[in-house]
C-alpha cells in the first residue's frame, strides 16, 4: 500500500486535534525539557572554572545547589512528559479503536461472512 503522507497527517490531526491543550503543553515541556539539559552542563563549567580560580566556599555552594536544582527540575519536567505523552497517546489510540469498532459493525453482514478477519488488516 503506497499512502500518502498528507493522508498520514490528516489521520494525525483528526485524533490529537480534541487534545490540542494537552499535545501544546507537551511541546512546550519537551522544549523546557531540552532548555533544562543544556543549562546544567553550563553551570557545571562555571564551577569548575570557579574552583580552578579558587572563589569562596559559598560562591561554590550556591552553583551546587542551583546545578541540583535544575537536575531535580529535569527530572519533574521528564516525568510531566512522560505522563502527558503517554495519556495523549492512550485516548488517541483508544478513540481510533472505537471509530475502527464502530466502522466494523456498520459493514454489511455479507462482507464479514466474505472476508476473514486476518485479511482485513493486511490490506488485501
Amino acid at each position: 500500500m503506497n499512502i500518502p503522507l498528507k493522508r498520514y497527517w490528516n489521520l494525525l490531526t483528526q485524533y490529537l486535534k480534541p487534545q490540542w491543550g494537552a499535545v501544546l503543553l507537551l511541546a512546550v515541556l519537551l522544549l523546557g525539557s531540552i532548555g533544562l539539559q543544556l543549562l546544567n552542563p553550563q553551570i557545571l563549567r562555571r564551577f569548575i572554572n570557579a574552583v580552578v580560580a579558587g572563589r569562596e566556599i559559598a560562591a561554590l555552594v550556591r552553583m551546587a545547589l542551583l546545578f541540583l536544582g535544575i537536575a531535580v527540575a529535569g527530572q519533574a519536567v521528564t516525568l510531566g512528559v512522560t505522563y502527558l505523552s503517554e495519556t495523549v497517546a492512550w485516548k488517541a489510540t483508544n478513540t481510533l479503536r472505537l471509530d475502527l469498532t464502530a466502522h466494523c459493525l456498520k459493514l454489511d453482514m455479507a462482507f464479514h461472512g466474505l472476508i476473514r478477519a486476518a485479511r482485513i488488516g493486511s490490506g488485501h
